[in-house]
């Protein structure tokens, strides 16, 4: 499993990661991979087996040399948050201490909610998520729509909800719950999820590509997560649209309800049904100008952004994961024909296999991911 960069981290968190993310087993691994003496690193894993987060689970004889004692991450240790929002819809998720999702929880957002509004609900999911969890909560990660800044944890920028933008939400969200908190952008905790959950386990140069209100990106570039330096890598839904002044942008032309709009011939004052996802799986058979205009668009979007990044493979989320394999080949053949030189630098679009829920999962494993023990 291919594994994000993170400079710095200290030897417990280091162990702990080992141990949950690339499937670390011995202490002889743990140490080989840390680069520390078998020794030091007994000492340090014991010391996590004595304050409870990690126990041995057997032994593993190999072919040669002393046997393994195998160690695993206790379930029970804590627990992490998780919640990522779009205009409209909320998800939250709760991750136990050795990774695993316990629960998935999904409100819908009135529209026009403001900014306090919002920041109250992320902290109602959050409570939400508090039945049932074993150990006590060790960390919050937020995804949120706009330019976020991880270091400071304040959005810079929120195109949707312009009162968002400026809200100190690490800041408000660690006063109400004591714990750590994480915020990145939406797009970007999704491609935690994707590499965490999702067929990204196994590749070091991907992007996630989301349609639902608006239409972005998220990328990982040689296994590390591209946030860019003003945080503002993959929004590409603020390109212009068509490629010209006063043409409105590409979040207008290709996010999920303007793609649905298109397929079924609905006028643009129209809202989009309450399952789009259901009304886009009955038009996924459809062909004709409508299916190749939508394909078109698309083509000519991420063949641009695989000219200008040159990722290996972008994977589907959202809503039009409901058109199914059919429309990301063709969208794949399509980018082709218009940009010649991608029969050299491959576009290669797939559905993505993880559901709505993959931007709480992100979320939870961004919280996951900046553990470290309050004892160093």
């Amino acid at each position: 499993m291919r594994t994000f960069k993170i400079s710095q981290l200290r030897m417990y968190a280091r162990i702990v990661r080992g141990i949950r993310i690339d499937g670390t087993s011995s202490r002889a691994q743990l140490a080989g991979q840390v680069g520390i003496s078998p020794s030091t690193m007994g000492q340090h894993v014991d010391d996590l087996i004595q304050r409870g987060f990690v126990e041995e689970s057997g032994i593993e004889q190999g072919t040669v040399g002393r046997p393994k004692r195998l160690l695993r991450l206790l379930p029970g240790a804590g627990w992490f948050a998780g919640v990522e929002f779009t205009n409209g819809r909320m998800q939250a998720a709760r991750l136990n201490f050795a990774g695993e999702c316990e629960q998935v929880i999904v409100h819908l957002l009135p529209p026009d909610l403001g900014g306090l509004d919002l920041l109250n609900e992320i902290h109602r999911c959050i409570e939400e998520l508090r039945p049932g969890a074993t150990g006590p909560m060790l960390g919050i990660g937020i995804g949120s729509t706009g330019f976020v800044d991880p270091g400071s944890g304040v959005v810079l920028y929120a195109e949707f909800t312009p009162d968002w933008s400026g809200m100190a939400l690490a800041e408000r969200t660690r006063e109400r719950f004591g714990v750590p908190v994480s915020v990145e952008n939406n797009l970007h905790v999704i491609a935690l999820a994707e590499r965490w959950f999702g067929a990204g386990r196994t590749e070091d140069n991907f992007v996630i590509v989301r349609a639902r209100n608006g239409f972005g990106m998220g990328i990982v570039k040689d296994g590390s997560l591209m946030p860019g330096a003003h945080h503002g890598a993959g929004e590409i839904g603020l390109w212009p649209w068509p490629l010209e002044k006063g043409g409105g942008y590409v979040y207008d032309a290709l996010s999920a309800q303007t793609i649905w709009r298109d397929l079924s011939g609905a006028p643009p004052e129209m809202a989009p049904p309450a399952d789009l996802p259901a009304a886009l799986t009955a038009l996924s058979e459809q062909t004709g100008a409508a299916w190749d205009h939508c394909v078109e668009k698309y083509a000519r979007v991420l063949g641009m952004a695989q000219l200008l990044i040159d990722a290996r493979i972008f994977f589907l989320h959202g809503p039009l994961r409901a058109l199914g394999a059919r429309f990301c080949q063709d969208i794949t053949t399509a980018a082709q024909e218009l940009l010649p030189p991608l029969r050299h630098a491959p576009l290669q679009l797939v559905p993505s296999a993880l559901g709505k829920e993959s931007g709480a999962l992100g979320a939870a494993g961004l919280a996951m991911e900046a553990w470290d023990p309050p004892w160093r």
